[in-house]
């Protein structure tokens, strides 16, 4: 396996990103030229045009707290060098029925079919302020969170799109009511996000993915239907427009409400082929994953959508990683977090389900400070973590995950993991490398994960 060079240790990818956010608010503080958005008339009841014409003439908007939310009808473009400030209290508002975005910085460009090369914005941050969308469930792709009515970039489904930008900041903002994501982000560089709060939103919170370098997400809570946060570097062609590595990453002090319905975090690589054929990786290196609550499973594989016998599933293969931290987490794994009868029966082929599941090629990959507690008298396939294929067939024949998938983990290290009260003498009980042969006779289903060596103290 071939190893990444530019490994950094925790301490290295902290000062990295804490010279990052330095920098980013040194870039705001640069700013001078404000305004309020009151200033600006509304049409009516809408301020879609006074929020737009405020952002084209000033760096520093300002939307002071108001008796009633600002209604927005169309999507908000914002430009380079600017800084929202919404006051405590402010509520953005899009107005009912409206199905493309709200918000969205001035150079995206559709990275679905080739990299993308267009110049980015920069120095761009929004804080403060409640953003609402109006749905009372989630609407489903190209129903609301559209970038144009005709659903020109068809990955995008998001109340935010930040894409193709560098020097982003996001802080101290809730988002209501969201029928997509909360934020999606993609070919991005120098992103810090911080201080999140999700109320009864229906798809991920912040939803990330390919070709982002040096990211920072801490203090995400709240209710979402999907990923409190998701780092899905490879995706499906309906939730991403980008492609590419993830590197330089801490994602810390997340906290799911316990309502929430999906207690998981993604993380996705896998192989993308863009139209001229160029394969990318598109990999995880040096992230720092800690104190995270109330997650089930961390799911860290590459996935197809779900296809039938007589179809070709999307052609694709597991992706890669290094140097990849968890500490700090505790996990109750009272059920499988996917609610199919293999798992709930404890199926010894295709049951196992874990804490960590890999399906991905990784280097080193750590584990420290991990708490996790098994209900093995009732899920006796249940394991701190896992490597290797997965399947399900539904009752028509359909396979939900990819049965023919290989992973292998160099090193993983175990250090201060505590399962059901006790620190075990032996972690190997609870680690599990799952081995397919031939499952099926009608689709591809041979398959195996392998770890190398466990270092374990």
């Amino acid at each position: 396996m071939k190893k990444d060079l530019a490994c950094l240790s925790m301490e290295n990818i902290e000062n990295l990103l804490e010279n990052v956010k330095k920098e980013n608010q040194r870039l705001s503080a640069s700013l001078c030229d404000k305004c309020y958005l009151t200033d600006y008339s509304p049409c009516g009841d809408i301020w879609t045009s006074a929020l737009q014409n405020a952002l084209n003439e000033h760096e520093i908007i300002i939307i002071p707290k108001g008796e009633k939310p600002y209604i927005i009808d169309n999507s908000i473009l914002v430009p380079s060098n600017r800084h929202i400030i919404a006051e405590c209290g402010a509520t953005i508002e899009l107005a009912t029925g409206v199905r493309v975005l709200m918000v969205r910085n001035t150079n995206t460009e559709d990275g679905t079919h080739y990299p993308i090369t267009s110049p980015r914005n920069e120095n761009i941050t929004i804080e403060g302020g409640i953003w609402q969308e109006w749905c009372q469930h989630r609407m489903g792709y190209g129903s609301s969170g559209m970038y144009d009515e005709n659903r020109s970039f068809f990955g995008v489904s998001t109340c935010m799109l930040l894409e193709n930008v560098e020097n982003l900041t996001l802080k101290n903002m809730t988002f209501k009511n969201c029928g997509g994501f909360g934020v999606q982000l993609g070919e991005a560089k120098n992103v810090v996000i911080e201080s999140i709060t999700f109320e009864k939103c229906f798809a991920d919170g912040i939803h990330v993915n390919g070709n982002v370098e040096n990211l920072y997400i801490s203090d995400i809570k709240g209710y979402v239907g999907d990923d409190l946060v998701a780092l899905n570097m490879f995706d499906w062609q309906n939730s991403s427009i980008n492609f590419g590595l993830c590197k330089n990453v801490i994602v810390q002090d997340l906290e799911l409400s316990l309502d929430s319905h999906y207690k998981a975090l993604r993380i996705e690589p896998g192989l993308y082929t863009f139209k001229n054929g160029k394969v990318v990786d598109c990999s995880l290196t040096n992230a720092i994953f800690r104190r995270i609550k109330n997650i089930k499973t961390f799911k860290l594989y590459c996935q197809t959508p779900i296809y039938a016998p007589n179809e070709e599933p999307e052609p694709t293969d597991v992706g890669s990683g290094d140097n990849i931290y968890f500490e700090d987490i505790k996990i109750d794994l009272d059920e499988p977090i996917d609610k199919f009868n293999e798992y709930l029966n404890g199926d010894k082929t295709i049951g196992t389900f874990a804490g960590f599941e890999l399906g991905l090629n990784v280097g080193n990959i750590y584990f420290k400070n991990i708490d996790i507690t098994l209900h093995r008298d009732i899920f006796p396939e249940s394991y701190l973590m896992c490597i290797g294929p997965k399947s399900i067939r539904l009752e028509d024949g359909c396979e939900v995950f990819d049965p023919y998938f290989s992973s292998v983990a160099e090193n993983v290290y175990f250090e201060n993991v505590t399962v059901n009260g006790k620190k075990p003498d032996d972690i190997s009980p609870y680690v599990k490398e799952i081995v397919f042969d031939r499952l099926y006779s009608d689709i591809a289903s041979s398959g195996s994960g392998k770890i190398k060596n466990i270092i374990y103290r």
